[in-house]
Formats: structure tokens, sequence, C-alpha cells
């Protein structure tokens, strides 16, 4: 069953992939199509060839029906409807061949770049970009252009005239396109998965895009000019002949009526006078076949008219009609309309008598002149002359004689002597001469001229209309653009421009990646280095942390010991030699704090406590550490606080703050011998700082010194000849922490006169004041003398001095070295109520189980011992280890060697909690 689930998310994950693959490539190819030159068949920058590599490059050869059936349709404008889904894909098959050289294209250069290049697509390196930028670009559009072009060439989409130039711009165009478009495909995919920086993707996004926008825009531009261009030629020229074909046609249309006129008004008519004028006519326009009058007569005027139709043309049969082509006489009706005289004769002898009321298009028009009372033309016929060309129209002028004898003049043309007549005045220029009748529902089409392949779709868009009317009918002439028009008027403005362009946005494209390459590598390099530092300075932090491990353990049991021995019946002199030993303890501890707090500012790692503090309660206190030892040394020690309300709570870190002041006034101290050492401290006029200022009248530091007073392990003397004390980190660790509360610290100093520190702290006043411990006597509990400790320590030597402690408090204790027996002597206690425990001193460094993991199971037990207080008892003073102890159960801390008020407050703060 899992594996039936395993194969079912693979096929919806490889289904999600190819759809999106498919998608992505049809919105895209279609969006592309509008950067179509002119032609419509090439683009001189084919963005989906770049991505369909890219897709192959990064999912595999198995996306190639995704990018198969992407190109098919991105050249395909419809879908089946009601033929078969074979009849269509039969009806379009240059579009299978196309997307079967887009799609394999793809195949063929990824896998020749997985062949020759790096398989990890680093495009960044300079070799693997000659290779991508030779192997992608030019070899792999090559495929797919020559495909593409000679298949619109076999299937007669294009000319040959057009291969060569369809053909290098399809290949520019997909070069461009995968030197464009693959590098970002490849960027976007690596920083999805991680593997590449946002800002370097932005970077080569951003340039590139941009670029490319902008090479839309001129193009765009100039490709719109370049249309209107080609249709203002057009319309210029078809203009000119379809308007001289315009006043021909008038012209002719005067000449009929000018006949009719002469019929009408000729008293004798006879042959001789009718063929006189009509030779001047025909002699004027080269454009009529022949010249008739046709005489409207009745059934009942047949013979007569027969008889004199004879007498005129001695070959006349009498009224005829035309059928299959021959001339035969016509049947018996009401009313004939028959050609009465006709010029030249020779020519059109069998069309002497013909009725023209026999054909319907004839029909049609005599009928409408009549109502009209006006020139009417036929549409498209066949004339019964027997010439090789005998496509033309009659034009009809109805005409009522001064005898009453009705007719029509008639004129026989031939549109394409009208039409050759123009193109011989005006220079064509290559253009397709169409000329079609306006008939609802359809046009018909009457004569056309230079037309072999003006069907060709590039040309559908360029064309010119001029509509004209005689008559009824509307004759539309149409001016079409052919392929010789486009080699003669089209420029290629805008396809140079864009191939130009794009080309100068895919050179931009590698220039970037060179230069990012090269600051990638310098940045690998950067953070090998970085890392191997960074390396080198965990192990420097775990070495100090395990130091200061290490050292306070002992320290702990020679300050605790002191502690106890300093508690016994000891004289003056032994007395003054316990001090000195806890100063020289103590002194130590300093250090190996400074030198952690050194590793904390450097790892980043240490972290502001804010509290509500009483900044005029702390400095109150902190000057009483200090006092004495200024009175030994006789110096006058002034404190000004008055500028502070002694209610007035600041969110600071109280411990931190009395650290720099430690600082400052024990250098202070230290460095002067005679007069006097002040602590001044006050709000600044915006109330926006605490100011605080320590000055003395010491040795002084000299200009040159106190550019270098704040750096680490600095002591502005000769080791070999020192004279002060101290680890040279007082200062260094003070402006570190002025700077990360977001003040600032200055000196100002004279040597042999003295110096004068100075720092700001942000204040914030606030009224939230932690609970204070006031009146705090060793005396713990009073007298419960129930009270139980539980002491989880392994350090003999630490035992000792919490047990002692304690015993002098009339404590009851238990001791436990590691967490095993901490868990058997909670379980043990259960059954006596007696020895229950009330707290735990945990420490965490113990052998078998630690004390995190005691802590972890009692936490997790189902009695009374779960909610017990636990206090770390930890040679560890590192932020982060004391916040584990913390998120992990324990409910307070207190460092070693462990100071006695610190032990008592802890033990204090949770009792109460």
């Amino acid at each position: 069953m899992p594996s039936w689930n395993l194969l079912v998310k693979k096929f919806f994950k490889e289904s999600i992939l190819l759809v999106s693959v498919f998608l992505l490539y049809l919105v895209v190819g279609k969006l592309s199509l509008n950067l179509s030159s002119i032609d419509g068949y090439s683009t001189p920058v084919w963005p989906p060839a770049g991505l369909a590599l890219g897709f192959v490059l990064l999912f595999g050869k198995r996306v190639w029906p995704a990018l198969f059936l992407g190109a098919y349709f991105t050249n395909t404008t419809y879908f089946p409807t009601s033929e078969t889904w074979i009849e269509f894909l039969i009806s379009n098959p240059q579009n299978i061949t196309i997307s079967l050289g887009n799609s394999s294209s793809a195949v063929l250069g990824a896998y020749f770049l997985k062949k020759y290049s790096d398989p990890n697509l680093n495009i960044f390196q300079v070799h693997e970009l000659l290779v991508f930028f030779i192997l992608a670009g030019p070899v792999t559009a090559f495929i797919a252009s020559t495909i593409g072009s000679f298949s619109l060439y076999y299937f007669k989409i294009i000319y040959f005239e057009f291969l060569f130039q369809t053909w290098l711009t399809w290949w520019m165009g997909d070069s461009i396109g995968i030197i464009i478009f693959t590098p970002l495909l490849i960027l976007i995919w690596k920083w999805y998965l991680g593997e590449e920086k946002l800002i370097r993707l932005i970077i080569f996004a951003s340039a590139t895009m941009s670029t490319f926008v902008f090479t839309l825009s001129i193009f765009f531009i100039t490709r719109n000019w370049e249309k209107e261009f080609i249709k203002y030629r057009i319309k210029s020229d078809g203009h000119i002949i379809s308007s001289d074909i315009e006043n021909r046609l008038y012209e002719n249309i005067r000449l009929v009526k000018s006949l009719g006129a002469f019929i009408s008004l000729t008293e004798n008519l006879n042959r001789q006078y009718f063929e006189q004028f009509s030779n001047g006519i025909i002699g004027d326009s080269s454009s009529f076949t022949a010249l008739s009058w046709n005489r409207l007569v009745s059934n009942s005027s047949r013979a007569v008219v027969e008889a004199q139709l004879k007498k005129d043309y001695s070959e006349s049969n009498g009224v005829t009609i035309r059928k299959e082509n021959r001339m035969l006489r016509s049947p018996i009706s009401d009313k004939y309309v028959l050609i009465r005289y006709i010029h030249p004769y020779l020519e059109n002898k069998q069309a002497v008598g013909y009725n023209l009321l026999s054909d319907q298009v004839r029909k049609d028009a005599l009928f409408s002149a009549m109502s009209r009372k006006d020139i009417e033309i036929t549409g498209k016929i066949n004339l019964i002359q027997n010439l090789d060309n005998n496509l033309g129209f009659l034009l009809f002028y109805p005409v009522t004689r001064w005898n009453g004898e009705f007719g029509f003049a008639t004129a026989v043309i031939r549109l394409e002597s009208i039409i050759n007549k123009s193109l011989v005045s005006n220079d064509p220029n290559h253009l397709c001469i169409k000329v079609e009748e306006f008939k609802d529902p359809f046009h018909t089409d009457i004569f056309s001229k230079d037309c072999l392949n003006n069907e060709e779709r590039i040309f559908a868009d360029y064309f010119y209309e001029y509509p004209i009317t005689i008559g009824s009918h509307v004759l539309n002439i149409r001016a079409i653009a052919t392929k010789e028009y486009f080699q003669k008027n089209l420029t290629n403005a805008s396809r140079f421009i864009l191939i130009i362009s794009s080309l100068l946005t895919g050179l931009l494209g590698i220039l970037l990646l060179i230069i990012m390459g090269k600051e990638k590598s310098i940045q690998d390099i950067v953070e090998k280095r970085t890392f191997e530092l960074e390396k080198a300075n965990l192990v420097k932090s775990e070495f100090l942390a395990n130091m200061s491990h290490e050292i306070r353990t002992p320290m702990n049991g020679v300050l605790g010991m002191l502690t106890l021995l300093e508690q016994t019946n000891v004289d003056l002199e032994q007395k003054d030699y316990l001090d000195n030993a806890k100063k020289a303890v103590l002194s130590l501890l300093t250090i190996i704090n400074d030198i952690l707090d050194v590793s904390k500012l450097e790892n980043k790692r240490l972290e502001m406590d804010l509290k509500p503090t009483n900044i005029h309660k702390l400095c109150k206190d902190l000057i009483q550490l200090f006092i004495p030892d200024a009175r030994k040394k006789n110096l006058e020690f002034y404190v000004n606080v008055s500028g502070l309300d002694s209610n007035l709570y600041a969110l600071v870190d109280e411990n931190r703050l009395r650290q720099i002041l430690i600082n400052l006034i024990g250098n202070a101290l230290k460095f002067t011998f005679t007069g006097s050492l002040s602590l001044d401290v006050n709000l600044s006029e915006d109330r926006n700082y605490i100011v605080f200022t320590v000055k003395d009248t010491g040795i002084g530091i000299s200009p040159e010194n106190i550019s270098r007073l704040f750096n680490r392990f600095v002591q502005l003397e000769d080791s070999r000849t020192k004279k002060f004390e101290g680890s040279g980190l007082g200062l260094y660790i003070s402006k570190q922490l002025v700077n990360l509360m977001g003040g600032e610290i200055e000196v100002q100093s004279v040597l042999n006169v003295g110096s004068t520190f100075q720092f700001t702290i942000p204040f914030e006043e606030t009224d939230q004041r932690e609970i204070q411990i006031e009146n705090l006597h060793l005396k713990l509990v009073g007298e419960n003398d129930h009270f139980h400790v539980l002491i989880a320590e392994d350090n003999s030597l630490n035992q000792k001095f919490i047990v002692k402690l304690f015993e002098k408090e009339n404590i009851k204790t238990s001791v436990a070295t590691n967490g095993i027996e901490v868990i058997q002597l909670l379980d043990e206690s259960l059954v006596h109520i007696d020895n229950r425990f009330d707290m735990i001193l945990m420490d965490i460094q113990m052998p078998l189980m630690d004390g995190m993991e005691a802590t972890k199971l009692i936490r997790k037990r189902n009695d009374s011992y779960r909610d017990i207080p636990i206090i770390a008892i930890t040679a560890n003073s590192m932020d982060s280890q004391l916040k584990e102890y913390l998120e992990n159960g324990m409910n307070g801390y207190v460092k070693k060697p462990i100071i006695l008020t610190e032990l008592m407050t802890a033990i204090y703060k949770n009792l109460k909690k």
C-alpha cells in the first residue's frame, strides 16, 4: 500500500510539472507572437526557446511532451470544432514539424551542455559561460530554425525568396531568447532551492529585463511606424491607381451618354451615321470593345425589325439568342431588346439581332436602367463576341428617340483594358489590383491583376480599398501588397533594432554573469574563511566556557571555605589574611568574567536584560563599595545624584550598568593618589538620556594614548615596568556595553592633571518596579526546623561548603552526587513526610546523569515534586547556557563561585513564588 501511495504522489507531482511547463510555455509563446516581424512568421527574439532549454536542463527530457504541445498550440489559432483531432492535425502539418523542431532542439541542446559543461549549471564561471553561449545559443537554435523555416517553405507558407531571411531571423531570435531567458530561469530555480542568493537574482533580472523591456518598447514603436509606412505607401499608390480607374470609367459613362444623346436626336438614324459617330467615340476611348443601339420592340413589330436587320446586315438571322455557344433564332416573346446597330461590325457580327432579354444578367440591368432612368451596369458576364478574353460588362443608358422609339445606348467594356491603361500610366509598384462587386451576402470577384499569390496571410493586413458606384452597382477596387512590394518598400528597421538591442541585452547578461561570478568566487572564499574563523571562534568560546567552569568550580570551594573560616573565631591578623585572600579570589573572578564578556561581545551573544531600576539607589549603594578604599588613600569622594528623583525608575540592564560604573570608578580610584574623584549623575535637557560623569585628579592620559584607550588588552604602561594591576579589558567592555545600550562614551584627559569619563544611556521612565528584597538576613526560614534542601553536587569541597552554610542556619540538607541519586532520594522521601524536600540546588555537570536530565525527569513526574523549586548551581556563565536552564524547567540559577548573598536571594525569590 505505501508503494501505491508513492506512485500516486509521483504521478501527481509529474502531472503538475508537465502542466505547469505546458501552460508557461504557451502563455509566454502567445505573448511572444507579438514580437514577430511584419511578415508574421519569424520573431527577432523568441523567449520560449530560452524557457524550453531551461526546463530540460532543470527537469530532464521528461518535459518534452509538454514542450511539444506548448509549441504546437502556440502556433495554432483555433481548436477543432466539427473536425476530428486527426483532421485538425493534418490540416496544420507545419505546426507539427515546427513543434518537433522547437522541443527536440531543447532536448539536444541540454544534452550537449550537460556533456561538455558543468552538469550543476554553474553559469558564473567564464569557461562555463563560453560553453553555454556557444552550445546553448547558436547550436541549439540552428536545429529549431532550420526545421521551422524549411517547414514553412515546404508547406508553401512562405516563398523561396523569404526562406533565408526567415531562417536567419528565426535562428537569431532563438539564440537571443536562450541567451537572455535560460540563465534567468536557472537563477530563479537555484534561488528557489536555496542555492543562490536573492540579491544576485534581483540584480541580474532587473538589469536584463529592464533593458529588454526598453528594447521591446523601441521595437514596437519602430514596427508600428513600419506598418504605418507600408499602409501609407499602399494607400498612396492604391489611391492613384484607383482614382485613375474611376476617372476612366466615368469618362466611358460620359461617352455612352453622348452616344445616347446622338441616338435620341438623329432623325434619320441609320447604320452609316451610327458607325461614323461610334467610330469617333471608340477612337477617344480605348476601353470600349463595342458600341450598340439596343431597341425595345414588341412581338408584333418583330417581322418588320428583322427585315430592317436583313437590309442593314445581310448576314443577319433576325432576332437571336445564345445557347450552348451557338446563336439561334429567338423564340416568340412579348418583347425583345435586340441589338439594332453595333460598331465595329466585323468583331461583333454575331451580336446583331441578339435579344438581351434572353440573358438574366442583361435583363436585370435593363430593367434597372429603365426604372432608374439612368445609366446602369451589368455584373460580370461572358460576352457573345468571339474573343480570347470575352469577360466584361455592359453599360446601358435608356434613350427615347424623337419619334418615340425606346431603347438603350450600350457600351461593351473590358475592365482589363481600363486597368492596363491605368497601370501603364501609373507605376503599380508591384501591387496586386483586384476589382470586386459588392453584393450581399458576399462579394464577387470581377477582375484581378498580378494577384497570383496575394492570398498569402503575410499580406492580409496591407491593402487599400476604393469603392466606385455605377448605377445600382458598387465596384470595389483593392490594392494589395505583394512579396515584391514588401521587398521593395520594407526597411526591416524594427527587425534590426530588436536584434541588435536584444544582442546587447544578452551581452549585458553575459557581463553581469561574469561579474557576479567573480563576486561569487570572492564571496565563496570569504564565506569559507568566515566559516573557518567562526569555527575557530566557537572553539575558543567553548574553551573559555570550559575553562571558566573548571576554574569556577575550585574557586567556589576556596571562596566557600574562606567564607566559613571568616565566620569562626579568628584574631585580627588572621582576619586580615582572610580579607586579602578573598580579595585575591574576587579579583581573579573579575578577570574571568571580563574574558567571558569579551567572548560574548565578539560572538554577539551578549544580550541586555532590561528591567525597572532605581538609578538613585543603585549609585548610592555602589559608592559604599569604594568609600573604604578611598579613605585609605586619603581621597575625597564626591557623589552628586541630586538631579535624580529618589523614586525614579528607568528601564535598564542593572547588572551591566553597575559593571560599567565599577570599571570607571575603580580605574579612577586606582590611578588617583592625591586629590579627589567624583560621580555625577543627571538627566539630559531633553530627558532622553541619563548622563554619568566620573572625574578624577589622577595621573591623566596623553593624547596619543586616548585613541587606543578602549581597545582590548591595552594597558598604557610598559609590561616590564608595570605598576598597576588589571587585564586591560575593563574600558573595552564598558564601551561595548554602553554602545549596546544605545549610548556613547567619551573621555577628556590632561596628563598629570586628571581625567573625565562621561557616558550616556537612553532614558525610558517606567512605573513597574521589581520586587525588592529588603532586610535580607542569612536566617532563611526562621524557626521552621522542617525546611529541607536537597543538594546535588559532585564536588566534595562544594558539598562541604553548602552543607556547612545551611547547618549554621539550622536548615536540613541531603546530598546527591549525580542525577540518578537525586531521583532516588525523591522517591524514597515520598514515604516519609518528615523527609520531604522543599527545594533542590542542582549542579549541572555531574557524572552518570547531569542536572539538566534530572530536572527534565522531575518536571515529568506525577507527584508533588513535579513543581518543586530547582535552582541551578553552575560554573557555566554563558547567557545561552543560563537561558537553556530556565527553558528546561529550572526556576533560577546561581553562578559559581557562590556569593552568599546571591545564593540566599535566589532561594528567597523562589520561595516567595
